[in-house]
């Protein structure tokens, strides 16, 4: 028995629909946790008689129930920037050693370069933790490491809200090139990995787009495609975290996000996310999708809005 966190969020849930449309499971073969068993997203999975049972990590005894006579679980990040999301991962650990669980697969990042046991971002310290925990724990591991979406690169690429005609720069504290990936893609590969789960003990697996691109780099494709003139400019963390409170680039409740994000610029700008792997071609057994190829969904507002709550999913 597998047990699946997550399936309601955009990589979870992308993992479920291939899950459910492919068979690669059947019903009998896994359970659901989640914080919101009634979600409209778990719809499909329920009528096809999967199980769901209520989870949540701010509750780990709920958790004992959910993961109770699994044998693995696919543990997906809390999505939190905060400093409470280690403790939520370390808590959900805890309760699926406690009823039995043998292994565990995690969802984390691709940065911290090769190896990811080291990062200048701030999102990626909970990770570091988790991963740390967890090969200590005496349970099973697979690490699932997930590149920067790439419906993400206007949030990484300053902020920048596709919709604002008005708009002549975007500001970055560096740059530095990333190897995007499609999300939905990831979210299939990962339904390939669940799939066969106990093949994938002890692996760490990057998943990355086929190439990496510097902020101006996709910005000149964004130019290029829009008609637009728009010009990148680095100013240094200080400078640009000042720039976008002046400007205003977020709301007032998500001000905070702004030094978060400094510090995943300043990981980019040191090559921590700029390698490509080979896994997720291999997984999927295609090319995964480039910039390019995504340009008609990536660089209109209507497609893509500015989204900083799907960066705190992810990552």
């Amino acid at each position: 028995m597998l047990v699946l966190t997550g399936a309601t969020g955009g990589l979870g849930g992308a993992a479920l629909t291939t899950i459910l449309e492919e068979q690669l499971l059947n019903a009998s073969e896994f359970r659901i946790s989640s914080s919101n068993p009634q979600s409209a997203a778990l719809k499909a999975a329920i009528s096809a008689g999967v199980e769901v049972r209520y989870g949540s990590m701010k509750q780990p005894e709920s958790l004992e129930h959910s993961f109770a006579a699994a044998e693995a679980v696919f543990l997906v990040s809390y999505p939190s920037i905060g400093v409470e999301r280690y403790e939520l991962h370390k808590a959900a650990i805890d309760a699926a050693r406690k009823v039995g669980v043998k292994h565990i697969l995690y969802t984390s990042l691709a940065l911290g370069g090769i190896d990811g046991e080291t990062s200048k971002a701030d999102v990626m310290q909970a990770h570091i933790l988790t991963t740390a925990y967890l090969k200590a724990s005496g349970l099973k591991w697979t690490i699932l490491r997930y590149a920067p979406y790439a419906h993400l690169w206007n949030v990484v690429t300053g902020l920048h809200d596709l919709s604002d005609d008005t708009a002549t720069e975007l500001v970055i504290p560096e740059d530095g090139a990333i190897a995007y990936a499609d999300r939905a893609e990831m979210g299939e590969a990962t339904a390939r990995v669940l799939a066969h789960w106990s093949s994938f003990e002890g692996q760490t697996l990057r998943m990355t787009g086929p190439e990496a691109l510097t902020a101006k780099q996709v910005l000149q494709m964004y130019n290029e495609y829009t008609g637009k003139s728009v010009e990148l400019r680095e100013l240094g963390i200080d400078g640009a975290i000042r720039y976008h409170q002046q400007k205003g680039s977020l709301p007032p409740e998500q001000i905070d996000f702004l030094a978060n994000w400094a510090t995943m610029s300043t990981a980019f700008a040191a090559g921590e996310s700029d390698s490509v792997d080979p896994a997720l071609e291999k997984i999927l057994g295609r090319k995964p999708k480039t910039i390019a190829d995504m340009r008609a969904s990536l660089f209109t507002a209507n497609t893509n809005a500015l989204d900083t709550y799907d960066f705190r999913e992810t990552q």
